[in-house]
């Protein structure tokens, strides 16, 4: 006799056999262990709370906000024609103590016509501002003396 199966017996052969029935203590420790672990889950997790739908929108205009206040705080510093450094807005926590303004020198640049075609008198004045500015954080004191040259237009009236 022949006592190999072929597949199509074997597979027939394995079909028929039942399961084996587990054991009643490994049936226990199974359940004690799924029980264990629903209620951790059931204790450690919260229902999940619903957010107001402004809320992300406000989330994403601060981080915005705050991602252009970065830029802001990188980029130079921008001069203003007399030479002077233009603060930003978050810098004004200097207070200005006072403020001198002096004039050197005067100069008479004579009568010139205006384009109203009315005479005007210049003069060129030269002068210098003494500033003194207070940090009130720590006291720090700082002085600068500024110079300037300005032209003056004066109408001139001959009556």
């Amino acid at each position: 006799m022949n006592n190999e199966l072929n597949d199509n017996q074997l597979e027939n052969l394995l079909r028929g056999l039942p399961p084996a029935a587990a054991s009643h203590s490994l049936v226990q420790r199974v359940d004690e262990e799924l029980k264990l672990d629903m209620s951790w889950l059931s204790t450690s997790r919260s229902k999940p709370q619903r957010q107001p739908r402004w809320l992300m929108s406000a989330g994403w205009a601060a981080m915005g906000a705050a991602a252009a206040i970065a830029v802001m705080s990188y980029l130079p510093q921008q001069t203003s024609p007399q030479g002077l450094a233009v603060t930003s807005p978050a810098s004004h926590s200097v207070q200005t103590a006072s403020t001198i303004r002096e004039w050197d020198d005067s100069q008479d640049r004579g009568i010139h016509h205006g384009r109203s075609q009315m005479d005007q008198a210049r003069t060129l004045v030269v002068s210098r501002e003494l500033g003194t500015w207070v940090d009130p954080r720590y006291g720090a004191q700082l002085t600068m003396e500024i110079p300037s040259q300005r032209q003056l237009l004066m109408p001139v009236s001959y009556k």
